[in-house]
């Protein structure tokens, strides 16, 4: 479902030249089972608005635009799934589940989901976490120690046939490997 969601999305902005060159391979890192599939597109010569698009940056602009947000974090149909969250959840994500990534000079670059991190605000006082987020503390024994406030994002993908304390359950073991920084781990019991 979401290979074909960004095959659309791609196929939008390039046009008929979109191919699957991978499909549902399993990759293993040191905290995750991975499914991972490559999509390219490859966006027609010869057309004046293409090639005014290609030549300014906008046609890599455009490509990541329409990819958001990403399939893999709304479900589909996106458009609506996106207005669903937008009621669940009652604050934006900010850096969570949006893109972190470069261009390079040559037109190339790098994008990737933001998930399983972990950021800071520079002025917690004026950060508002969302009424329904899930909130914990972590405390440290040494009195002296200095405290920050960090935001961690975790999630899982849920449908009508997810089990509630399942998907709780995944999603402490995605977090595990962002509290793991901290020296961290989440307390029994939560």
């Amino acid at each position: 479902m979401i290979v074909d969601l960004i095959r659309h999305d791609l196929h939008n902005v390039v046009g008929e030249d979109v191919e699957v060159k991978q499909f549902c391979t399993v990759e293993e890192y040191k905290t995750v089972w991975q499914l991972v599939s490559v999509i390219e597109g490859q966006a027609a010569d010869g057309t004046d608005e293409l090639d005014s698009r290609r030549a300014n940056g906008a046609l890599g602009w455009e490509v990541l635009r329409q990819s958001l947000p990403p399939g893999s974090m709304t479900g589909a149909p996106k458009k609506r799934s996106v207005e669903i969250l937008q009621i669940l959840e009652d604050s934006e994500r900010n850096v969570y589940s949006g893109v972190f990534g470069y261009w390079c000079v040559g037109g190339g670059g790098d994008w990737s989901v933001t998930i399983r991190s972990c950021f800071k605000y520079d002025d917690q006082h004026n950060y508002q976490p969302s009424s329904k987020a899930a909130r914990s503390t972590l405390s440290s024994t040494d009195p002296d120690a200095h405290v920050e406030e960090w935001v961690m994002g975790a999630g899982g993908a849920i449908t009508a046939l997810s089990d509630p304390q399942a998907e709780w359950e995944e999603m402490t073991i995605k977090l595990q490997s962002v509290l793991r920084v901290f020296g961290a781990a989440i307390p029994r019991g939560n």
